[in-house]
């Protein structure tokens, strides 16, 4: 047999209901803010790796490079996808 439910209990319901509205608004609007900083810290980091890769390659233009700085910029090139 089903609970017979007064007037004060639908209160509560939908206030529980609408607390659990308004936490599940406020985590999506939290994991929309962590998927932004961290697609800003992924492209600050590729333009840091980008900036690095170019001055290596100028480096090279004006003459030659030590053996790690050859490492390096074949890493980066790795990284980039170059």
């Amino acid at each position: 047999m089903p609970k017979k439910y007064d007037k004060l209990d639908y209160r509560y319901i939908e206030k529980l209901a609408r607390i659990r509205k308004d936490n599940v608004k406020r985590h999506a609007g939290y994991e929309n803010t962590l998927k932004l900083r961290e697609n800003i810290k992924r492209q600050q980091r590729n333009a840091t790796y980008e900036m690095e890769f170019e001055r290596l390659n100028s480096g090279t233009a004006q003459g030659h490079l030590a053996a790690h700085a050859h490492k390096r910029k074949e890493e980066l090139r790795k990284i980039l996808g170059k």
